[in-house]
């Protein structure tokens, strides 16, 4: 059981900027191990000292839309850009050893008032979260396993 310091210690740490490295799905019902975003996903993930969190992750190369503006392409074409895209952003809580999302703004409608409940693995500038989500058939589960390292320090204005 995680005591109460370790959850401050965790907050902590926790604040700040971190770049996505890897993410990986497991089916531990059949074995298989997916990778939703390819090998070499982007994201960005942040947490303010004051409790706000933003999480963007995205499939790198992704097709720029064929016109500039987004409601005049093809309904395909909005599909294709959803399904390489994932956003959502709200406050933030740790618990147990867990971060806790409480999603307020969100790509995807059902995930607003949702609370994401992430597993912590800090070591140094490396974060691992972990879910277990439960799937549709009875039983099934499969778990993520999202990998961050810390944001390098920038100036405001300049790129990281």
């Amino acid at each position: 059981m995680t005591r109460p310091n370790d959850d401050a210690r965790i907050a902590t740490a926790l604040v700040g900027a971190w770049r996505l490295v890897s993410w990986t799905i497991e089916y531990p019902a059949s074995g298989r191990v997916t990778q939703p975003f390819g090998a070499v996903p982007e994201g960005l993930l942040m947490y303010s000292a004051d409790g706000h969190m933003s999480a963007a992750l995205q499939r790198p190369g992704r097709a720029r839309l064929s016109r500039a503006d987004p409601n005049a392409v093809s309904d395909a074409e909005k599909a294709a850009a959803f399904a390489g895209y994932l956003q959502y952003a709200g406050t933030w809580s740790v618990a147990d050893g867990h971060v806790v999302h409480a999603v307020e703004l969100a790509m995807n409608p059902n995930l607003i008032g949702t609370r994401q409940v992430r597993h912590v693995a800090l070591d140094g500038d490396r974060l691992e979260l972990g879910a277990e989500e439960p799937l549709e058939a009875p039983g099934k589960v499969r778990r993520h396993r999202i990998v961050w390292r810390r944001a390098r320090q920038t100036t405001a204005g300049t790129a990281a």
